[in-house]
Parts: C-alpha cells; structure tokens; sequence
C-alpha cells in the first residue's frame, strides 16, 4: 500500500510538470461512451497506479525518456526515413487511407464536442485563386466578425497573427496574454520578449518569422480555453498555415501541439521529435511562458530550435555568437 501510494505521488507530480511545461490544457479528457458532452474543458485528472513490481524489493523501472538526448542528425534521419517510406508507399499504390480530421473540416481529436461539428465544413474562407497576402487580410477581416464562442464579447482586440506569407518558419502558440489583448499583436509581453530573444539566437529577425495562436482571442483572466473555443478558431487557423505555406512549424507548449497533431501526448513526450502536419515537418517545443518559469529547460528548447534551423538548411549559430 506504501509503495502504490508512492507511486500515485510520484504520477501526479510527473503529470503536473508536463500540465506547467505545456501550458494549458485545451482538449478534454476521453468520456466514457455515453458520458454526456458539454462541450466544458476539464483537466485530465484519473491516474492509473502502477502495475505491482514482481518482488516487494525489486527496483521500479524508469518510465521511458524522451528523446531530447538523441543526436539532433539521427533524430533528422528518422523523420527522413519516415517520409520517405510514406512516399515509396504511395507510388506502390498502396490503399488509401480516410481523411484526417482537419482534411475532412473536422477539428482536430479532443478538441470538437457534439455542439462543434456544425460550424465545420470543407470550403475555405478566401479564394485559393486570390494573391496570398490578399488571402490572408481577408480571413483577419473575416476573423474579426467572428462569433462562433462568447469570446469576442469579453475580447479588447482580436489577435489575428503577425507576419505576411511565404516564410520558412511559422510559430504556433496557445492564446493570446493580457498585453497581446490590448496591442493586438501575438507574443508581446515577456513571453514574447523571451521568443524574440530565441529567434535572434537562431540567426533570424522576427520579420522572416510568422507567429500566431491557436485562439484569436484572449479567454478572460488567462483561464482554460475550452474546446469548444479552440474548435471554433481551428478553420481560420487551418486556413492561415493554408496561405502562409511556411517550410516548418514550431508548436509552442502542449495546446499547440495538440492542436496541430490532433493528439493527447504530453509536451515532454511530443518535443524531441520531428513530426508531420500534412506534409509540412512540425517541431514541438517548450512555450516562452513556462520557460520564464523554469530557465533550466532553455537547454532543451535550443536543442530543438537547432532541429528547426537543420531542416531549413540553416547554419546553427555558435554559443555566444
């Protein structure tokens, strides 16, 4: 009974740190089938106790670490060999598999409740025939007028993204802070101080950069989105990265890497990895915000940012340069 009970505390305090180092949740927990769905965010509390170990004295493996220690080349190398293996199978003519969420208008898993789906559809918002950067000032317009949740009734400014089309790297973020309310503008206050200071690390200004969040507006007092919020700005979203087009996109924290996986896995499980948004390769890493709160991660999102830099063909720029 000890040693379970040791083994919930050590869950919950592993559970706990991947909820600080993501940010905050934006999908509910899976229901049991026939659970009524309010379309309400909570936060995913159930732990399953650890499976007894053979013997009372037996040491307790280790759960498994992500691979933040791996070469950044071999990390590389498996993403490349996963493509490739996608695109061999594809010209064998292999059966095609169902749409994802996100190609069949859906929002991504975990995020839609029954209430959701309605307001989903497959035609985009702006003419694919029209110049991107026109596009793109026409969905921030279309934006504006939304009224899909009650957010834009508590909302100062909308918080569309900053930026124009065509770049190489696109920043995903959760939802816009207090001081992104007033401006209008993404990543402002000192998480976004804190990104700028990455992206000039990496050799870039954050003008070749596009930043943008997964909701456009802010949620009041910085509480939880719920899902049904981040299902309703999921198309404008889905369309933005449409028209950006950029070559790669970093996830910042666990809601925007949810988001664009349509997953439920952790941060400290999805960063490490190069993963796949409709053929365009997403890295997942730490948000500035938990970074302000833990420098001792900063380490980790620099390995990944050399990731990043690696699949644009870009020179990773020496310590202290």
């Amino acid at each position: 009974m000890a040693g379970d009970r040791r083994d919930l505390r050590r869950a919950a305090r592993e559970l706990l740190s991947d909820e600080l180092a993501g940010g905050r949740y934006l999908v509910a927990p899976r229901k049991k089938e026939g659970a009524r769905d309010e379309g309400r965010g909570t936060r995913e509390t159930a732990l399953e106790p650890a499976a007894p170990p053979s013997s009372p004295h037996a040491p307790r493996p280790s759960p498994p670490a992500p691979d933040a220690a791996d070469d950044v080349s071999e990390r590389l190398k498996r993403y490349r060999a996963a493509k490739a293996a996608q695109a061999a199978q594809a010209a064998a003519g292999a059966a095609a598999q169902p749409p994802s969420n996100a190609e069949a208008g859906l929002p991504p898993k975990g995020l839609s409740s029954s209430r959701d789906v309605g307001i989903f559809g497959n035609k985009p918002f702006t003419d694919p025939a029209k110049p991107p950067a026109e596009r793109l000032a026409e969905l921030a317009k279309l934006t504006e007028g939304c009224q899909q949740c009650e957010l834009y009734k508590t909302r100062t400014k909308l918080v569309f993204g900053d930026g124009v089309p065509g770049v190489e790297l696109l920043f995903v973020g959760e939802a816009p802070g207090a001081d992104e309310d007033a401006s209008g503008v993404p990543f402002v206050g000192r998480a976004g101080q804190l990104l700028n200071k990455i992206i000039a690390a990496m050799g870039l200004k954050r003008e070749q950069v596009y930043i943008g969040n997964v909701l456009k507006c802010r949620p009041p007092d910085n509480r939880t989105p719920l899902p049904g919020e981040a299902a309703a700005c999921w198309p404008y979203l889905r369309e933005q990265i449409e028209i950006i087009k950029p070559k790669l996109i970093c996830a910042l924290g666990s809601p925007a890497a949810r988001t664009l996986l349509g997953t439920e896995e952790s941060i400290g499980r999805l960063r490490g990895a190069v993963h796949d948004y409709h053929g365009t390769p997403l890295i997942a890493t730490y948000h500035p915000a938990y970074l302000l709160r833990s420098p001792g991660e900063k380490a980790k999102v620099w390995e990944d940012m050399k990731i990043v830099l690696k699949l644009l063909g870009r020179p990773v720029p020496k310590p202290g340069r």
